[in-house]
């Protein structure tokens, strides 16, 4: 969808998708070229029922307390204050399964993304030790390779359908995701950002159990806070080298009314955070026993008031036994965020979101980009609100302008831990190839 490019890191992947696409004319593509039709029109491409998409996002923000550091944090993804920034450069090479054929069938997706949120999307959302620096190199340290998706599906035709999901996928849980295209907003709320998992490496089944209710059960990795004995600041939902010794339950309820205009949907993820050698480490060097089920569920609540006014309600809600960040007592955090939309035309459209977040036990904000700059800790509150505009220019190119507001009671959070509140006002750019 959207992007006005500055300082393009990566010229020759930029360029590559550049030569792969030419404008070929069809009245149901979306993008500058297309829809990448040449690619997508190719008789080998069609055969196999695949497809291909492609993005860049890039923007700006104007920070009013004018960091020294350069960082908007605790806000992440757009986390860099007062210059340009390549966001996303993402490509999607996918097959949808058919669901309503009552055959086998087999699809699957492969995202990869380069840019600035990438650090946040990788396999380790730390990035400075993973295999993408020796590709890029450590020095653009901001800059990252991520394949957040890197899955199979299968569509089994018993009963009323299961489809079952393998490998590395977006996380089912919440409202937003990681993609530019897929969100409202330009920057995310910190629900977001601190509350849920990103991603997950696993399976999941997923059964119709009516017509508009569906439930969704899966086994996925759990992630880890402690390696031999120490703290891995990763927290781990989102990791994938360390922690195959370990999984959780991941479950969802999704409900659609007959009408379409409302829905519901609940997830839950549950189980240990630390595999039993990681346990053992721990036990020989302190001499404690460590407690470490974390569980967390999220509910999102939409309705669509008219044509025009959207209406979303989100709660998290997370807690973790004997968490290393509260000196090895139990953790909280949870946080309500309300998302009000008005469609003024078919092109534009205004939102206004409002958050409260609350780190109970100071254990989720802070952790997201240790080393590259001074980040809040502690227990507080989080509250912000955002204005943001959606103006879709041409059926390729999208402009999110946006106004937010951060404030925190508990830490001063902000401006290097000098201020407890911070004015930003920026804007971005997608597009679609």
């Amino acid at each position: 969808m959207f992007t006005v490019f500055a300082r393009f890191r990566s010229p020759l992947l930029f360029s590559a998708l550049i030569f792969a696409a030419t404008p070929v004319a069809a009245k149901d593509r979306i993008g500058l070229f297309n829809g990448l039709a040449l690619v997508n029109d190719a008789a080998w491409m069609t055969s196999a029922k695949l497809q291909v998409n492609a993005w860049a996002d890039a923007g700006i923000i104007y920070n009013a307390n004018n960091p020294s550091d350069n960082y908007n944090g605790p806000v992440v993804f757009a986390d860099r204050a007062n210059e340009f920034n390549l966001h996303q450069l993402g490509l999607q090479v996918f097959k949808d399964v058919n669901t309503q054929g009552g055959a086998w069938d087999i699809g699957g997706k492969v995202t990869v993304m380069y840019g600035s949120d990438a650090r946040f999307n990788t396999i380790n959302p730390y990035g400075d030790k993973t295999w993408d620096n020796n590709l890029i190199g450590a020095s653009q340290r901001f800059y990252k390779l991520a394949i957040p998706n890197a899955y199979l599906d299968v569509f089994v035709p018993l009963a009323k359908g299961i489809s079952v999901r393998m490998g590395r996928f977006y996380t089912i849980m919440g409202y937003e995701t990681g993609l530019s295209p897929d969100n409202f907003f330009y920057t995310h709320p910190y629900t977001f950002q601190y509350g849920e998992p990103f991603t997950h490496t696993g399976l999941t089944v997923t059964y119709p159990l009516l017509k508009n209710l569906t439930v969704t059960l899966g086994a996925v990795t759990g992630g880890h806070s402690l390696v031999n004995g120490v703290l891995d600041g990763n927290g781990g939902w989102d990791g994938f080298d360390n922690n195959m010794e370990n999984w959780n339950f991941l479950g969802g309820l999704n409900w659609t009314s007959q009408t379409g205009a409302s829905s519901v949907a609940l997830s839950v993820i549950t189980g240990d955070v630390n595999s039993d050698n990681n346990l053992r480490a721990f036990q020989r060097q302190t001499g404690r026993i460590k407690q470490d089920n974390r569980t967390f569920y999220s509910l999102v609540l939409q309705h669509d008031f008219t044509e025009r006014w959207h209406f979303v309600l989100q709660h998290d809600h997370g807690f973790e036994q004997q968490h290393p960040l509260n000196n090895f007592h139990s953790a909280q955090w949870y946080g309500i965020q309300t998302q009000t939309r008005y469609d003024v035309t078919d092109n534009l459209g205004l939102g206004l979101r409002a958050e409260w977040f609350r780190d109970a036990d100071g254990v989720r904000v802070g952790q997201m980009c240790p080393g590259c700059a001074q980040l809040a800790t502690g227990r507080a509150d989080y509250y912000t609100l955002s204005l943001g505009l959606n103006w879709k220019m041409l059926n390729w190119i999208t402009v999110r302008p946006e106004l937010r507001y951060d404030w925190s009671d508990g830490v001063k959070a902000f401006d290097s831990r000098n201020k407890d509140h911070q004015f930003i006002v920026g804007a971005d750019v997608v597009i679609a190839f």
